[in-house]
This record gives C-alpha cells, structure tokens and sequence, in this order.
C-alpha cells in the first residue's frame, strides 16, 4: 500500500486547470537526503578529521560522535 500527500482536484475543473503542473508530492523534496548528508559528513570527518554535526551543526571528531549534542555516526 502506498500513499501520496496532493491536494484533492475539483471534479467539474476545467481539464487544463488539472493538467498546468503535477501536484507537489511530499517526499519529492529538493536538495540533498537525508543520505546524501551522512555521506558528506562521513566523507568530511575522513579527509579532515573533522565535520558539522548533520543533526545541530556542532562539531564531530574522527570518531563520528559531536561534542555539543552527543550524536554519534556509527
């Protein structure tokens, strides 16, 4: 089963008022993933020893944990 998050349409609309753009979908959002950030820190923390936190922008160390919040990359 799956699920999209759109706004309903108007039966009677006209058909180029349904066919202008394709509803917005919830997760078809822009810019990077949640993946994408943990890759980019992973890939920081091994050619710098060191990176922002992706969860509140501290600073982590080599070893993947942030010093301000505690969050760890494991």
């Amino acid at each position: 089963m799956s699920a999209v998050a759109t706004p309903e349409t108007r039966a009677g609309a006209p058909a180029q008022d349904r066919a202008q753009s394709p509803a917005p979908r919830l997760f078809d959002a822009p810019g990077p993933t949640l993946e994408d950030a943990i890759v980019a820190t992973w890939e920081e923390l091994a050619a710098a020893g060191h990176a922002l936190c992706p969860v509140c922008s501290g600073e982590m160390s080599r070893s993947g944990a942030c010093e301000r919040c505690g969050s760890e990359l494991a």
